[in-house]
């Protein structure tokens, strides 16, 4: 492999040809969206319901470099152009072209993506240091087991398109997740 290999990412510059609510169901699905709505229970309180839906960036390292401009590692580059090729979207003008990016801005897609991908209601950053805890100040039973596998599983499929140089990120997250693959065995 060569050397600059490990630092290229893959940019989609895009611009979409179509308006109105087919554009904003484009937009949810790549990007995600939250939704707010208010019930008046029983006794006349008003409570704001916060409901959070997934985009395929999502749970997805990410560079946002321009309004229509992402950058992803390359191993995640074809589930990001298989989206864009489907025939609902069309017509869009894509343009794709490998680049080298700033270390630090592809390390702080990698917190991020952590920060944002969900395990359930918490975030993943959340479940790890809930589960970290957990793990060293309790027993742990069969129920946290399970969030502790759900954990492991969505941090491992994260760490596979690892933007950061030489898996600098992974190789911290690791450090991390160590207490917990122990308490999983």
């Amino acid at each position: 492999m060569r050397q600059h290999e490990k630092t290229l990412v893959r940019v989609f510059s895009f611009d979409v040809k179509f308006t109105g609510s087919k554009r904003t169901v484009f937009y949810r699905k790549l990007f995600g969206f939250s939704s707010k709505s208010k019930r008046t229970n029983r006794m006349g309180q008003e409570r704001t319901y916060l409901q959070t839906y997934p985009g395929l960036l999502t749970q997805m390292p990410h560079l946002k470099l321009g309004k229509s401009v992402l950058a992803v590692s390359l191993a995640a580059a074809p589930r990001l152009k298989a989206f864009f090729q489907d025939p609902a979207w069309q017509p869009i003008e894509l343009h794709v072209f490998d680049a080298l990016l700033p270390a630090e801005l592809r390390f702080q897609a990698m917190g991020k993506a952590v920060a944002t991908s969900k395990v359930g209601e918490a975030t993943l950053k959340e479940e790890i240091a809930a589960l970290r805890f957990i793990v060293e100040h309790k027993r742990v039973g069969p129920e946290v087991i399970e969030r502790i596998r759900r954990a492991l599983r969505a941090a491992d499929e994260l760490t596979k398109l690892d933007l950061s140089e030489g898996r600098e990120f992974s190789n911290e997250l690791e450090v991390q997740l160590a207490p917990l693959r122990r308490a999983a065995r």
